[in-house]
Formats: structure tokens, sequence, C-alpha cells
């Protein structure tokens, strides 16, 4: 979910009334969502914008991104892309079955359109999901269907205040990024047995298992297995199988993903990203090393993340106030010796 009044970098002093001035703005202009949304954008204007001591890092091609726990780092691959317009809210990611373009998509109050996209980062088509309805797209999927084809999984779970009744999964056969309009998508609505829950991290392993995590806001991060999309239209009960503690405001989860062959998952927040090695109930074990700071790339606002191969990572960003365009980073993160 986009957070109201996010932060303008441009001309802005860290400290002093011009500051405190856009705080108040930030607060004020997020009731229209919420307290909660009001309060993260706050946080990372100080943390991103501000130049905390001990965090004053710019990164550029190359340099590395440290692990919070010490540990091997990422390294970011070329400069940030920047997205096109029409992608602005970009809060998902995903590869395409050849692997040689990405798909994204914007979040509530757009269209309910996938994006195609070079991995330079240009429009390679616009493409309307049939009999879908973009309520809160906050995370997207890719990977074979039951028959063998390539799929796309959208998560239509965001639930910025946590009482939504009819959050969803789309599924729907990946399209030519030419065509004017996928077929038609399969609707799987979601029955949370704990009660309703903000999601904004979806993915996939082999087999087409599905799972989610929660962000965080009002409960510990949850992580859930969805039952097999057998019937379209026939609600679906998660299972919740495991905790992953309580986090603060920057800490809460934006995005998931996991490699083809799933051995490895990585979830991102706002302003860090962990892997982890599921086992065979698809159970998290974290791989080690603590998380990875991503708050040297200066992401306005980071949402999403995918892989393109077991090392080789993308990341989205939406806008933000004063930036007409999303970004998008690519790393480079080694798998661990064991």
């Amino acid at each position: 979910m986009s957070r109201a009044g996010r932060e303008r970098r441009s001309g802005m002093a860290c400290g002093g009334k011009r500051v405190a001035g856009v705080l108040v703005l930030l607060v004020v202009t997020g009731f229209r969502r919420g307290i909660g949304v009001a309060l993260g954008p706050l946080v990372l204007l100080v943390v991103a914008g501000c130049g905390v001591r001990g965090w004053e890092v710019t990164a550029g091609p190359a340099s590395g991104l440290p692990f919070v726990g010490g540990g091997p780092v990422c390294v970011e691959v070329g400069e940030r892309i920047a997205l096109p317009e029409v992608l602005h809210e970009s809060s998902g990611v995903a590869p395409s079955a050849d692997g040689r373009f990405l798909w994204s998509h914007n979040d509530s109050g757009h269209t309910n359109e996938l994006f195609a996209l070079s991995l330079e980062g240009a429009l390679l088509g616009r493409v309307e999901v049939t009999g879908a309805e973009n309520v809160d797209w906050e995370d997207l999927a890719a990977g074979p269907c039951d028959d063998g084809a390539w799929c796309l999984y959208i998560a239509d779970l965001g639930d910025n205040l946590e009482r939504r009744r009819d959050p969803a999964i789309y599924r729907v056969r990946e399209p030519d990024p030419g065509a004017a309009a996928t077929e038609p998508a399969e609707r799987f609505p979601i029955r949370l047995p704990h009660g309703p829950r903000d999601v904004e991290a979806l993915y996939l392993l082999p087999g087409e298992r599905l799972f989610f995590v929660t962000k965080g806001r009002n409960d510990p991060l949850e992580l859930y297995r969805v039952p097999p999309l057998e019937a379209p239209g026939r609600p679906l009960v998660p299972e919740r199988i495991q905790r992953l503690g309580r986090v603060s405001l920057p800490g809460m989860v934006t995005g998931a993903a996991a490699t083809s062959d799933g051995s490895r998952v990585a979830i991102r927040s706002y302003e860090t990203l962990e892997f982890f090695r599921p086992d065979d109930e698809g159970l998290l074990v974290p791989e080690g090393g603590g998380r990875v700071n991503l708050r040297p790339l200066r992401e306005p606002q980071g949402e999403a993340v995918t892989f393109l191969d077991p090392e080789s990572l993308v990341l989205t960003t939406e806008a933000g106030p004063g930036l007409q365009v999303g970004g998008m980073r690519r790393l480079h993160c080694p798998v661990p010796q064991q």
C-alpha cells in the first residue's frame, strides 16, 4: 500500500524548521489512510533522507551492502534503473518464463494491468488482466502451473487497515508482452483463520506451492501455506505454519520471492533483505549472516523482490513524492558456502 506524504529529498535540510515542517505534513496527510501509514514515512525520512550517523553510505556500482549481523555481502550490479512513468507504484515483480524480461504491477488505486519490462527497465508491453480487479495488488510470483504452463500469481492481499473481507490470489497464464489482455484470470478467495492481516509478500515453491508472509503491522510476522489451487471461486483457508517474530515499522515485510528450484527464499522489508532455506514442509530456516542492510540504496519506498537466478536479484521501489518514476536495482548475493 502506498504511503501518503513520502519524503521529498530535493532541497531538504536535516535540521531546523524545514524538516520539522515536512514531518508535520507527513503526519497530517498520512491520516487519510490511518496513523500507521503516517508514521512509516516519518521514520524512513529520518533514515534515508537525513544521513543518520553510521549509515551515511551511498550505494553505487559494485558497492557492498553490509549484513546487519556480519557475514558476506550483496553487491549492487550497475546503476539505479528508472521504471516507466506508468509503473510509479511497482509493488510486485516476477520473471518471465524465458527469464529475458520481468512482469510487474501497480498497487491499489490503479488499473488491473501487468507491465512487461526489459531487464534494463524499458516498457515492453502493458496487458489487462481479464476478469481481475486491483483492490490492493501487493506482490507477484511466477512459475509452472499444474499443467506445466507458466503462470503468474497476483497477491490481491493488501489490507492496510486489516479489515478486508475479500482478499484473493489470482492465477493467470503468462500472456505475450504485446497482447492487449490475458486469458480470463482464476480468482481464489482467501479466508485467513486468525483474522484479517495485511499481506505484501507472496512466493512460489516447486509443485505450485504458494506461501505468503504477513507484513507485521499489528501482529508478529506470520508464514502461511496456501492450499492447492484446485477450484477457482471456492474460498481457501491458508494454514499458519510459522511465526517469524515482531518487527518495528521499518522492518515490516513488503515483498518475497523464491528461486525456481525452491532452494532459497528472500524476504524484504523497507530497509532489509534476508535469505532462508525452506524445508520439506515449507518452514523457513535462516541462511545465517543476518539481514542485508538496504539503507545505502536510498529507496524511497522499497517494495518488491525477485530472483533471476539463485544469486541474482531484482528489487523495485515506488516513486515517492517529488519523483516521477519508480526504480529498480539489481543485486548479486552469493549463496553461503555450506
